[in-house]
């Protein structure tokens, strides 16, 4: 025992040196930006003459936050944006999952026509969206009208609240793809026989998917969950191309406004305090993310 344990010590040590210089690449890359973002955040710093002016403030950029109308705005814009998609994504994606997975679904047809969405770049979804939802002669619009569900073109883009759902549903149309095929990777990984075994035991199919699919993939939703909101506090290229944070703010989240505080305003300090709001999120979803990740060790029967 004490030699397999010395053995694991000096395998662990070698890995470790082995790992070494990716991990001081990976602290020159991503330690220095993070370290220095939140050194900034407790700046106030002004551009003057084409001089950087800066002078120590403490927490009073993050004070700001929690006091500025806009930001409050913005944080309850985004805490609506990212429950509602990731209720939405999530849902809709094992729907499809469950779709993909019976015997009618399996065509590589419909897998295929799946992805698209998700293949588009981010950029390219954006703009596509942007003349679908025109209101002059978007596709939307003439689709809808032929069909007699609307009598005249909509604005979809032209209020508040119209305008926050709408970008919301199309961050969701991109987003299903990914979280239905990892729905669908759990789905498979499920024995069979213990759907025969419910079957003969007298189960119908909402009892089957509640005591037996659902338990099963636990993990792929959970991780599913985590990484959704993930990237639901990054979204950035859909409002910069659609609204730019209009119409009267109602589609700004966080991430917007820190890119709007620090290059149109050019108040650097508050828009790096922003984005170490919207950074200290997402780490802390990562380390759930990891942690679903992680192996479980069982424990031996006594």
């Amino acid at each position: 025992m004490r030699a397999f344990q010395t053995y694991e010590r000096r395998r662990r040590s070698a890995g470790a040196a082995f790992v070494a210089p990716a991990l001081a690449v990976l602290a020159l890359i991503l330690a220095y930006p993070i370290l220095d973002s939140i050194w900034l955040a407790l700046q106030r710093v002004t551009l003057k003459a084409g001089q950087v002016e800066r002078t120590w403030v403490g927490a009073e950029n993050f004070h700001r936050l929690f006091n500025d109308e806009t930001a409050l705005r913005a944080i309850f814009n985004t805490a609506y944006f990212s429950i509602a998609e990731v209720v939405l994504v999530v849902g809709i994606g094992l729907g499809v999952a469950l779709l993909l997975n019976n015997a009618m679904g399996r065509s590589g047809f419909f897998r295929v026509v799946l992805v698209i969405p998700w293949a588009i770049a981010p950029v390219a979804n954006a703009v596509l969206w942007k003349w679908i939802l025109n209101a002059n002669y978007g596709v939307l619009n003439g689709v809808l009208t032929s069909l007699g569900l609307i009598e005249h073109n909509q604005v979809w883009l032209g209020t508040p609240t119209m305008a926050l759902n709408v970008l919301l549903l199309v961050d969701v149309w991109k987003s299903i793809p990914f979280v239905a095929l990892l729905m669908l990777a759990g789905l498979q990984q499920v024995p069979k026989v213990l759907y025969r075994a419910a079957y003969m035991d007298g189960a119908g199919s909402f009892q089957t998917f509640v005591h037996i699919t659902l338990p099963s993939i636990k993990t792929a939703i959970a991780i599913a969950v985590v990484l959704q909101t993930i990237w639901s506090l990054r979204v950035f290229d859909l409002i910069f191309v659609l609204t730019r944070g209009g119409p009267a703010d109602a589609t700004v989240l966080l991430n917007f406004l820190a890119y709007r505080v620090t290059f149109n305003f050019l108040d650097l300090g508050y828009g790096a305090a922003i984005a170490n709001l919207v950074f200290a999120a997402t780490f802390i979803l990562a380390i759930i993310y990891i942690w679903l990740l992680k192996p479980r060790r069982r424990v031996a029967a006594s």
